[in-house]
């Protein structure tokens, strides 16, 4: 079943995490954009047909391109465990004749391996405009987001959210939060698949039938993301959201 977005707000993160809210007469690039939910935000000043929208989805390029006919949408079909397990490995960004003023990707590298990360960047880097501005979001383990209210951090948080899903649908995930928990501790970087099987500072993820991939999620401390990118500007959460916020200027 395509995965077609329902959340808004991304706007309203974006612009509080690069410090600019009048966008228009910007060049946007949402990569992983889904169905544009960006340009739905009530606070948006993205000009339509200024945003270009690249995802692994091609459901939502279709959808977003009959509700945004202005915008620019662009199917990439490249693999991704849960959101395009059929993709092309490695498959190369679209060729892109635009340079953009900002590139966003909201909650893209929490669902890919580090070495995708680490070359998507890269690549994306490449279609910035002069003082453009790349931001991504990536999720703390270890961060409390909302202290004073959830006792949990990140962590816990996804293992908790994870048991509750599938508990929806009427099944029972066994696992320990607790000692996985436990596990994670002291690791830079790990990534968390169907909700029980750990990966610590790894790549190596086993290949799992198409059937039983549910969910993919990767995790980056404040200190690695500052290791991996020495240029870029390590920001916390902003908009009451989990996720901090990587910018890499040009």
């Amino acid at each position: 079943m395509a995965f077609l977005s329902t959340k808004t707000g991304q706007f309203t993160y974006f612009a509080q995490q690069l410090g600019e809210s009048n966008w228009h007469g910007k060049n946007v690039l949402d990569f992983g954009g889904n169905v544009g939910n960006i340009l739905r935000d009530p606070n948006s000043t993205i000009d339509h047909d200024r945003y270009w929208c690249i995802d692994v989805v091609s459901e939502s390029i279709e959808k977003g391109k009959a509700e945004f006919p202005q915008a620019h949408w662009v199917f990439y079909d490249r693999f991704c465990f849960f959101f395009n397990p059929f993709g092309a490995k490695k498959l190369a960004l679209p060729p892109l004749e635009q340079k953009f003023d900002f590139i966003v990707a909201y909650s893209v590298f929490t669902n890919t391996t580090r070495t995708d990360m680490l070359q998507l960047v890269d690549q994306l880097e490449n279609v910035l405009a002069p003082n453009g501005a790349f931001a991504f979001t990536f999720i703390d383990p270890y961060y409390y987001s909302w202290p004073g209210l959830d006792a949990r951090n990140n962590f816990v948080w996804r293992l908790e959210r994870e048991i509750f899903l599938e508990g929806e649908k009427g099944n029972t995930l066994n696992i320990d939060v607790h000692e996985l928990n436990k596990r994670a501790k002291n690791a830079n970087w790990f990534v968390l698949v169907n909700g029980e099987d750990l990966y610590l500072e790894a790549d190596n993820v086993r290949s799992y039938e198409t059937e039983i991939q549910r969910t993919f999620h990767t995790f980056y401390t404040v200190a690695y993301m500052r290791s991996l990118f020495p240029r870029a500007t390590i920001l916390p959460p902003a908009n009451d959201e989990m996720q901090h916020c990587c910018v890499i200027k040009k």
